[in-house]
């Protein structure tokens, strides 16, 4: 499996003003492509790479906040040829579809099948298998998942019970938002980083997906850090890094 980050930024001002790209996750297993969370400005990242979109199997989608899907719709434009080819599949939450959509409706008959999501269950792309976490504790239907036990990926949550034992695996990404824990945002922070690398004990912890703050306090400090004080490696995600697991 090959992890290509097509973005590191997370949150609003990270986004909004590109201090980082925030086209999400690119993973490659076999002959299987998958899109995660494309937002904005992904399809700008996979052609700078000269990434044939029309390759792809499927979008997989978190949840519906902007800095995740911004560019869901012209991905599935993307992966479907614009429509004349009725090809990949669309994986996403139901409120992404519902009321007040994200996935635009003159759209949905062009990609193969349109899954929606539900807590704790297995799903399947060319063999591909991958597993739902229980509902996040966030503003919106959101789900973290777990690539059996080669790949964890940590979404935008509060800290809960048992977030550390649903993504566990050998490589587990944390999608760290805030430098400092606040009850009113339910996002992770540095604490519960390293609290979710202490309980799960992966062979890799790499942080993602940044807010400003830790953005400023500058990621790769804060990875040596939790290296030196944890004892399990850590690493910051940089736009373009690429990782065989």
């Amino acid at each position: 499996m090959r992890l290509t980050f097509m973005g590191t930024a997370g949150a609003r001002f990270m986004v909004a003003r590109q201090v980082a790209a925030s086209g999400g996750l690119f993973i490659e297993d076999g002959n299987t492509r998958i899109s995660l969370d494309p937002g904005p400005g992904a399809v700008v990242q996979y052609a700078q790479r000269k990434i044939d979109l029309t390759t792809l199997d499927a979008i997989v989608v978190s949840h519906r906040h902007l800095d995740h899907v911004g560019d869901v719709n012209v991905m599935i434009e993307a992966m479907t040829d614009g429509g004349f080819s009725h090809r990949g599949r669309l994986f996403c939450p139901s409120d992404a579809l519902d009321e007040d959509p994200v996935v635009l409706k003159y759209l949905r008959r062009f990609p193969q099948e349109i899954v929606r999501l539900a807590p704790e269950t297995s799903y399947s792309v060319n063999g591909l298998t991958f597993t739902t976490s229980g509902r996040h504790v966030h503003q919106v239907e959101t789900y973290g998942f777990r690539f059996g036990h080669r790949l964890g990926w940590i979404t935008d949550s509060a800290y809960y019970e048992g977030i550390a034992e649903q993504h566990q695996a050998d490589v587990m990404l944390i999608h760290t938002i805030l430098m400092h824990c606040r009850p009113d945002l339910p996002h992770l922070c540095i604490d519960d980083a390293e609290r979710i690398i202490r309980e799960a004990k992966p062979r890799l912890a790499i942080l993602t997906h940044y807010g400003m703050a830790v953005w400023q306090a500058n990621p790769q400090e804060i990875a040596a850090d939790l290296t030196h004080r944890i004892g399990t490696e850590v690493q910051a995600a940089r736009d373009g890094m690429s990782l065989e697991l």
